[in-house]
């Protein structure tokens, strides 16, 4: 923790940040994404010895679980993951029997086998649907679907060289778990802004790959997507592999499918003790479920026993824009890191200490006030009156914050006649909470949480005056 002295601080931080809150609107951050590819800036820090935040456009996923077309049997917006049109009257070689659906333009060969068992009709004796678990809203679906936001299965994507969010032929795609969990408000949705450390496991890091945007849709893959699994009482872990991504980058957010393969002993080893030890919770027995995969899997096909032991599988995903660090931060509560303190962006030190910002500030010194109070007292002013056109540019990487730093500490300078040296100290800390506590300041830039995350992840001004 910094030890800027809260007083002061509280009364030109709830000015700077108050004016440039009714300048972005209410805790919109979407102004990174304006083609410049540059949200969460790499100069970024979270927390002694963590390396950087990393470049590009950072996303936390908001919900993520079987996608349910509306309309299957006219058309599904997935992939042909097998570069094949298969039907189950004719299967072809090395392939279990299945039919393949129609892309939207009418276009065969469209995979996703598990619906299949998603919508399987078959009923049970007591009238329910044998694979009933996976339907829509059931005990399968809700407990997946509610895991990424509980952190018990946190997913964050991160997307590089997107030079515009329209047409774009070469951009970079990676996706991590996290063993942070996602900021909640007040109404237990997932708040934009928050930093979540990519999981310190590599093996919960995918490949980067390759991707193209068209249309504003983002076309990546393939890519092989693994996640840690602890939900409820089940503890291990998702792989969904030989993916692609098909998702629509929004003001703020993205949403779209992920199409890949899941193997069969992968699905058993997350819903085995669920029908094997908890009295069917999942809604059917393991028998059944050994049987339907048996039945309907339609992928990587086993010459030997002429029965496939994936699943094409489709997830529908969705998310915020983030923060990712690349090391442990302190659990992804928002607002952890900052442009300054113990990273690569060096702590400022007695900038403020030196014979003539000395006498400048003897000279501004009044009855009621000392003269780096009057000094810092001017922040607000000049955020609002000479550096507004700054304020956006500060959401959108370091360059935007070094520029609303520079502004501010001009016009301070101009005012005073105490050098840029020293207000950069105030500059400094104002762009970067601008910058990185837009979330916990959104609601009341007074708060002691908009506080807290400024004393958190910005430079310690008071180090840096000297005074």
């Amino acid at each position: 923790m910094k030890t800027i002295r809260a007083g002061a601080f509280r009364v030109w931080l709830t000015a700077a940040l108050g004016l440039a809150l009714l300048g972005c609107g209410s805790g919109d951050i979407s102004g990174q994404a304006n083609g410049t590819g540059g949200t969460g800036g790499v100069d970024r820090t979270v927390g002694p010895g963590a390396s950087l935040v990393l470049p590009g456009l950072g996303f936390v996923a908001t919900s993520f679980g079987f996608h349910y077309p509306a309309d299957p049997d006219t058309s599904i917006d997935g992939f042909d993951l097998d570069g094949r049109v298969s039907s189950s009257d004719s299967p072809g070689a090395a392939e279990c029997a299945h039919d393949d659906f129609l892309g939207p333009n009418q276009e065969p060969g469209i995979d996703y086998g598990f619906l299949d068992i998603i919508r399987n009709e078959d009923m049970r004796e007591d009238g329910k649907y044998v694979f009933g678990g996976f339907r829509e809203g059931q005990l399968v679906d809700g407990v997946i679907s509610g895991a990424v936001k509980n952190g018990s299965m946190t997913i964050l994507l991160q997307v590089q060289g997107l030079d515009d969010p329209q047409n774009d032929d070469d951009v970079r795609v990676q996706i991590f778990g996290s063993e942070d969990s996602p900021a909640l408000g007040t109404d237990n949705s997932v708040l934009p802004g928050a930093t979540l450390s990519i999981h310190s496991n590599a093996r919960y890091h995918s490949g980067e790959v390759p991707g193209a945007v068209v249309d504003g849709v983002l076309i990546a893959g393939p890519i092989d997507l693994r996640f840690p699994v602890d939900i409820m009482i089940v503890r291990d872990e998702m792989l969904i592999h030989d993916s692609w991504l098909r998702i629509e980058l929004g003001d703020g957010g993205f949403e779209g499918t992920v199409s890949g393969y899941w193997d069969v002993a992968n699905i058993r080893d997350i819903i085995g003790t669920p029908t094997t030890q908890n009295g069917n919770a999942a809604n059917f027995t393991i028998e059944q479920f050994e049987a339907g995969m048996a039945e309907f899997a339609d992928g990587d096909y086993d010459a030997d026993s002429g029965l496939c032991h994936s699943f094409s599988i489709m997830f529908q995903f969705r998310g915020l824009q983030a923060f990712i660090a690349s090391e442990s931060t302190t659990g992804g509560a928002g607002g952890t890191g900052g442009s300054g303190g113990s990273g690569s962006v060096l702590q400022p030190y007695d900038q403020c200490v030196n014979d003539a910002d000395q006498a400048a500030l003897e000279a501004l010194a009044t009855d009621e006030q000392s003269g780096i109070a009057v000094v810092s007292g001017l922040t607000g002013g000049c955020t609002q009156n000479e550096c507004a056109d700054q304020i956006g540019a500060a959401l959108g990487g370091a360059d935007g914050r070094n520029a609303l730093r520079d502004c501010i500490a001009s016009c301070m300078s101009d005012q005073t006649g105490v050098s840029v040296a020293c207000t950069s100290c105030y500059g400094s800390i104002a762009a970067c909470s601008v910058g990185f506590c837009l979330t916990p300041c959104a609601a009341d830039s007074g708060s002691q949480e908009c506080i807290d995350c400024a004393l958190e992840n910005c430079i310690d001004v008071d180090a840096c005056t000297g005074l």
